[in-house]
């Protein structure tokens, strides 16, 4: 089909109409943004969830779907995400990362045992209940601030939630982050007898692929969390 010369000024202004009819609907009717979020199930818990609503009043045209996992390593092959949530280095090939805070690691344990415990070496007397298999926490706590080779009994678990809810349990002392074990700490379920020797290594980071480093969501996303770390 072929606009005649006196039809094609009509097909300038319908084409005018409807884009100003597209941008009001858009107006009236706006559609909510969708972030895909993953974040390890404690971080999720401890951190992530009681600063939810805060996020939302920042964040009004953006609905957040979140999943959780209990790994620490960003893989977005063959997942519908856009960003995730991660404690490491932020040194990760093809990701862009945006450091949101430190981690900071010092021995918790419940009231009464923290009664035994004047100095680290009182530690080799306990159970101390690792957050992951590889036990690096520990051992570069206790490089720092133990003396002699560290022989207290282990229990691992896959997750610094389940690690705390021993040592709340009385199994032990776990090496939690007080900013992840505010609650249990404000209730006084679990006290730092260190509360000063805490080791610094790994920080928890917003981690995206490096191409949607300049998407306008995340962007709005890394400035509220920022601002609620």
């Amino acid at each position: 089909m072929y606009l005649s010369p006196e039809g094609e000024p009509l097909q300038q202004v319908a084409r005018c109409v409807l884009a100003e009819l597209s941008a009001f609907s858009r107006l009236a009717s706006p559609q909510q943004q969708v972030i895909r979020l993953r974040l390890p199930s404690t971080l999720a818990l401890r951190w992530f969830l009681p600063r939810l609503d805060s996020l939302q009043q920042l964040l009004p045209g953006i609905r957040i779907d979140i999943s959780t996992s209990i790994s620490d390593t960003p893989d977005f092959t063959g997942a519908e995400l856009d960003a995730m949530l991660v404690r490491g280095d932020g040194q990760w090939h093809g990701l862009h990362a945006e450091r949101l805070f430190a981690e900071h690691l010092t021995p918790m344990c419940r009231p009464d045992m923290a009664l035994e415990l004047h100095t680290p070496a009182d530690m080799q007397h306990h159970c101390l209940i690792h957050a992951d298999t590889s036990q690096q926490a520990w051992q570069g706590w206790w490089q720092q601030y133990g003396s002699g080779e560290m022989t207290a009994r282990h229990v691992v678990f896959d997750s610094l939630e389940s690690a705390t809810g021993a040592a709340v349990l009385g199994y032990g002392i776990a090496l939690g982050d007080p900013r992840l074990a505010h609650d249990r700490l404000a209730s006084g379920e679990l006290v730092m007898p260190f509360r000063d020797l805490t080791t610094c290594a790994l920080a928890y980071f917003l981690v995206m692929p490096e191409p949607s480093r300049n998407s306008p969501k995340l962007r709005e996303l890394t400035a509220a969390l920022l601002t609620l770390a």
